[in-house]
């Protein structure tokens, strides 16, 4: 699946990992576990060093939070051993952002496209939500552009800098994505790069990541979202004026209610500010909140199928 040179990276990079409690796809075994950590390019100094700790922390499952556990996922990116990262812009990060270039993406799907506005050389938006086409319209439009639910997301990604190929690709959590179209060969171009989401009825995050064969290594980062709570563009982050209130909108993707529960000082769900959490009467959270002088922290949204985010307040 990585490249040309080695019949065993069909099925490199590739996680044997499940979903949240919910999913249809079943939780990897210890063994699977193991066979897959034992599939990336040995040879390659990079993949021996960056994924030296994949499927030896055994934190592959995403669970549901029980009690307002705030946005503490990072989709398995802590097994990675990754050096000092920038932002590169839409939740990506690199080593050096300057040489990884994206071409526009779409989705195979009409009405996913019509909510996809990327420009050329933009990172893509893999977030991919089953009922994004029915955002509240009295939330204003999503902080995020959403894909449907089942429909492969096409995006382009060339490599300009002088690091040495192959290029490796490797996917946290692929029990939850399929990619293909990757890096093959010595190529530094892949144009039609495929994405999509495994039936689930859970939410899941990971990452895709790719590297240059030898270390040190130029990477790159790109997040993937599935059946995330998806926050209103005026609720990201939440400012609330100085003893006033702003109101604070969300909509779960899976159909489900959001508890929401506030994370730091001068500000809550009541006039008073004594109100610390609330849940949500459908799939859409629409409240006020409301501040004293100094308000900052955060208000954690969580399901019960490990849809999770944390929306920070100022």
């Amino acid at each position: 699946m990585i490249h040309g040179r080695m019949v065993a990276l069909a099925v490199a990079a590739l996680l044997a990992t499940g979903c949240a409690s919910g999913s249809t796809v079943p939780p990897p075994t210890p063994q699977q576990q193991a066979q897959s950590a034992a599939q990336y390019p040995t040879e390659s100094s990079a993949a021996r060093f960056i994924l030296a700790n994949v499927g030896r922390s055994g934190a592959t499952v995403r669970a549901p939070q029980g009690r307002g556990g705030g946005d503490d996922d990072d989709g398995d990116r802590s097994e990675l051993q990754l050096p000092t990262l920038q932002p590169c812009g839409m939740g990506t990060f690199a080593t050096d952002c300057s040489v990884w270039i994206f071409a526009s993406g779409h989705s195979t799907r009409a009405a996913a496209r019509s909510t996809q506005s990327l420009a050329g050389a933009s990172p893509p938006a893999l977030n991919f939500c089953r009922d994004g086409g029915a955002f509240p319209a009295d939330l204003g439009p999503p902080a995020t552009p959403s894909q449907l639910l089942f429909a492969t997301y096409t995006f382009g990604l060339n490599y300009a800098g002088t690091k040495s190929t192959p290029i490796v690709t490797f996917v946290t959590r692929s029990g939850n994505v399929t990619l293909q179209g990757t890096f093959t060969g010595n190529s530094t171009s892949a144009p039609s790069i495929m994405l999509t989401p495994v039936l689930t009825t859970g939410a899941s995050r990971g990452w895709l990541v790719f590297f240059t064969w030898s270390w040190p290594a130029d990477i790159l980062l790109v997040p993937y979202e599935i059946n995330e709570i998806q926050l209103a563009a005026s609720s990201s982050p939440l400012v609330i004026p100085a003893g006033g209130s702003a109101t604070l909108g969300a909509f779960d993707c899976l159909g489900r209610k959001i508890a929401a529960r506030t994370s730091g000082s001068g500000f809550g769900f009541n006039r008073n500010l004594s109100g610390e959490a609330v849940t949500s009467p459908a799939n859409e959270l629409n409240v006020p909140v409301f501040a004293g002088a100094h308000p900052s922290g955060f208000i954690n949204l969580t399901d019960d199928q490990g849809a999770q985010v944390a929306v920070p307040v100022r």
